[in-house]
Parts: C-alpha cells; structure tokens; sequence
C-alpha cells in the first residue's frame, strides 16, 4: 500500500515537473518566436524604406502587414508566420518584386498598372492574404490609373469586376465586416497600425458628389461606375462609424470584443472625421453631427506631445510620420473654430515643433524633396506627400492662415519707412536678427498681403535653417518630381502630388543663404523707387516688416 502511494506521489510529481518543463520550453520557444517576429517586422520596415528608394514596386506593402496582424490576431499563428517568413524572404532577395520600368508614355504607364489587377479578386493586392486587405491599395491604384485616363484622355475600364466588394454589399455583410476587422485582441493592439485601417478604407465608398467635394474625398469608383452600392448601405456605413465615436476620447479606433477603445488612432480618425464635416468644420449629414470635438482636440494635443521614435525603430516611425501631419490637418481643417485659445497656441508649439523635424530629419537637400524615413539616402513619393502639411497649416493661403494664426495686421512688427541711398547691413539688421525671423522676402513696392508669393524679386536666409522658405521649397520639389522615375509609393502616385504641385502658381524666384544680394537690392531699389523686406517664421506667417525708399 505504501509502495503504490509512493509511486502515486512520485507519478504525480514527476508529471507536474514535466508538465512544468514542457511549459518552460513553450515558453523560452515563445519568447525567441516573439523576439524573432518582432526583429522580422522591424527588417522589413528598413527593406521597404530601401526598396522605395530604389523604385521598387511597394504599394502593397503597409496591407500585407496589416493582412500579417489579421491572421496573428485571429489566432491563426501558423498562417502569419508563414507569411511573415515569406515576404521577408522575398524582400531580402527581390525575387518576384516588380522594378519599376522606364515608361516612354502614359499609355505605356496606363497599362502596366491595369495588368496589375488580379483576376480572381479585382482587386490589386495579393490574394494570399485576406480579404479585409484589398480595398486600401486597391483604391490606391485606383486613383493612379484614374489620373493617368484622364490625361490620356480615355475612360477608365477595368479588365476585371471588382468581385471582392461583393463579400460586403448589402448591409449586412457590411455590418458583419467592420465589426470582425474593428474587434481587436491585446496582441494586434501593440503592433503600430491594427485592422480598423481596413475598416476606415472602405469609407469614401459611402459618399457621393451630392455631400461630399472631389477634392476632399475619393469618388474614382463611384466616378467611373466600377461598383454600385445603394443608398442603404451607404447610410448603414455612415451610421455604424457615427456611432462608434469613443465619448471620452473624441476618437475612432480598434475595440475589444467589451466594445472598449483599445488603441488611440489619430490616423484613421483624420480620415473617418471627413465623413462627417467638410474643411470648414460645416456637418455634412443632419443626422449624424460630428460630436465630441473638445475631447478630440484635447486627445489630438496628447498624441502629439508624444516622444518621436527613434531612428532605429521604423515600425514605429512608419506610422508616426503618417498620424503626426493627417492629425495636425484634422485640427486644422475639421475643429479648429471649436477649440479654446489656449488649445490653439499649444497646437501651434507642437506644429512648428513638428515642422522642424520633418525639415531636419526628412528633407534631402542635395535632392529637394522628402524621404518617408529620417536619413534616407533618396526622397520618396510618399515622403514628398507630407510636404502638403504647409497647405493645412496656411503657408499656401492667407485666408487659411487668416483663419489659423491672425491677420496680417495682428502678426507684422512694423518697422517703419527707411529713406536710403543704399542698402547697408545695417539698414538690414533690425529685422535680419529678430528671433522668429526664418527667411526674408525682398518685393517691389508694397505687397498684396492676400497674395505674398508675388512681385518678389529676393529670398533671403539670413542665417542657416532647414526649413526652407515656401518659395524655394516648391521649386525644388516641382524638379524633383519631374525627374523621378518613381511612380507610386506605398499609397501615393507621382501623377497625385504633380497635381497638388499644379495647384501651387509661384513662380521661381533667385535665393540667397546667409547673404544679401546688395547689388540686386539697390538696382530695384533705384529702379521702383520703394522696395518692402518681409521677414517669415517657420509657419510661414509673416512677423516683421520694414519699408526702404530712396533718398
């Protein structure tokens, strides 16, 4: 009887120590899987930064992650890492990816692009990753081929349907979709971007020229009857996000299966947000205001009073140089009339702040244009795409930075008429040394403070900065946009931001670093009679004013 309960004992113990072992080695082999996956992920984001630079064909990179997320957080591990390992390995060795041809036309162009499609989806994306990552870039390519029709001045004809919207087209599978791809679990939480991105994608499918302007949201399936949906499922669309606003927060964003906010998502909310309010803070739809607006603004202040990432951790930079400029244009565009002084000068701060990073860090002088990551050897398109943040903030309209920072009249230190036979370095140094000052403009006579892009004859650095003037910055850009032979980013075409280029009449005019033109200077002066010195922040917004006729 002893004997037995011994054996029992021993039985026992022996299979709690073993269960204890196997335990231990799952979780040592857990740790190194994690560890693993996480160096993966961060090498990935480095060989998608260096194969954009190249000219490599990525625009369905950011959606094979986020398919990666899906999979991982459904629980199908087996899935995710098997995909993980295969588009690392493809990465690495560039076996299969697309290098960017040389077109010799639009046509040619045109064509590549259309044979991208997938003829069992329609959709342009890989169809071994699910379904909730096919719209993004799908649309994406969408309103690349879009512009390029309408430049070579033919319809825009799918060689396949877009089948894949039929897994969501009634409201009832609409419904049943974005509650699957907005439900989150703690593990798809912590990666940068979760699954709601696939939610928050199908949204421009919900609008209509009737409430929406071309220029603020995407019509190029609805524009060129690719998919039809009725007016049903548009209002269940607008209904399910309008009530999946978070109260406390002011924010969309991934929720737990409790319908709690697990992920504080400044850049799908810039772009849920539009749904709702146009540009001028106007709501779209009586039935469903947007609300919430002093929380949103408080919480947009907070995410941008973040720490920046390292330079080293490019999955967390991926998504912070997305959020940071689309949140900056959400208080900008969309609630800026609702919020208190006090809101507004610390929106300015962490905007200039913001401002002087992305030039720092991000622009490539030798180049003239952005990268997407801080010390790219090249620029990128979907770096260069940020530059318009200068557009939301005003640099590019008085009327815009009116409504942000002031008029004129509110902002300018006037210092007064100066009667002069010639410019003198000290004639110019009052305002040459004013703190905020960044760069100088040099007109001809009294400017048009609705237009001060005009009659400028000098732009003036008078000391070293890397926030360029508006007027060098354009110039360098247009050239830079001309000679890439890049033609879509991750989510942005060259034919995209050519367009917004177009929209940007100033004319080149000669720039000076840390020096002044005296020469130059006193030809118009005796030439005009009158010549006026505007000196610019980093804003753009002008701050200091000095008039000088000749005696």
């Amino acid at each position: 009887m002893q004997n037995r309960c011994q054996h029992a004992y021993f039985s026992k113990k022996m299979c709690i120590l073993t269960t204890l072992v196997l335990l231990g080695a799952l979780g040592v082999s857990g740790m190194l899987i994690a560890y693993r996956t996480k160096t993966q992920i961060r090498d990935l984001f480095r060989m998608n930064k260096e194969l954009q630079e190249q000219n490599y064909y990525m625009a369905e990179f950011e959606f094979k992650m986020l398919g990666l997320a899906y999979h991982l957080d459904k629980g199908h591990y087996y899935t995710s890492l098997s995909l993980l390992n295969r588009l690392h390995a493809q990465l690495q060795s560039r076996e299969h990816l697309i290098k960017m041809p040389e077109f010799t036309s639009k046509e040619d162009e045109f064509e590549f692009y259309l044979n991208l499609q997938n003829p069992r989806t329609g959709a342009f994306m890989d169809d071994s990753y699910p379904l909730c990552t096919y719209h993004g870039p799908t649309e994406n390519v969408l309103l690349h081929l879009d512009a390029l029709a309408r430049d070579i001045g033919r319809p825009l004809r799918l060689k396949y349907p877009l089948k894949y919207l039929d897994e969501i087209n009634t409201p009832e599978k609409l419904i049943a979709f974005l509650d699957e791809v907005s439900t989150v679990g703690w593990i798809a939480s912590k990666f940068p971007q979760t699954t709601f991105h696939n939610a928050r994608d199908l949204l421009s499918l919900a609008s209509d020229p009737v409430n929406y302007h071309e220029n603020e949201v995407d019509f190029v399936i609805q524009n060129n009857k690719l998919y039809q949906f009725s007016p049903e499922w548009k209002q269940a669309m607008l209904r399910w996000f309008w009530e999946h606003q978070d109260s406390e927060t002011g924010l969309w964003g991934p929720k737990s299966k409790h319908g709690k906010l697990v992920k504080k998502d400044l850049n799908n909310t810039a772009s849920i947000i539009k749904a709702f309010v146009d540009k001028q803070g106007n709501t779209i739809h009586k039935s469903f205001p947007l609300r919430y607006k002093r929380e949103l603004f408080d919480s947009v202040l907070a995410a941008l009073s973040d720490p920046v990432p390292r330079d080293d951790e490019l999955d967390e930079l991926h998504e912070w140089n997305l959020k940071t400029p689309k949140s900056i244009a959400l208080l900008t565009r969309y609630i800026w009339q609702d919020a208190s002084q006090e809101q507004k000068e610390k929106a300015r701060e962490l905007i200039e702040n913001f401002i002087r990073i992305k030039c720092e860090k991000y622009y490539i002088p030798q180049e003239g244009a952005f990268s997407y990551y801080p010390g790219g050897d090249h620029a990128t398109l979907d770096g260069t795409q940020g530059f318009f943040i200068f557009k939301d903030i005003g640099a590019f309209s008085w009327e815009k930075q009116q409504e942000l920072w002031g008029a004129p009249a509110e902002n300018i230190i006037d210092s007064g008429v100066h009667e002069i036979s010639e410019l003198t370095q000290h004639a110019i140094e009052a305002i040459a040394q004013a703190e905020p000052i960044n760069s100088l403009r040099f007109y001809r006579g009294e400017p048009d403070y609705t237009d001060l892009f005009s009659d400028v004859f000098a732009v003036v650095y008078p000391r070293k900065t890397s926030v360029l003037d508006m007027m060098d910055f354009v110039r360098h850009i247009k050239r830079w946009i001309e000679i890439t032979p890049q033609t879509m980013g991750n989510w942005v075409s060259k034919a995209e931001i050519r367009s917004q280029l177009a929209s940007l009449p100033i004319e080149e005019t000669p720039v000076y670093e840390e020096r002044i033109p005296y020469e130059r200077v006193h030809e118009v002066l005796q030439q005009h009679a009158e010549l006026v010195v505007i000196g610019f922040d980093v804003l753009q917004i002008p701050r200091y004013k000095i008039v000088y006729i000749s005696r």
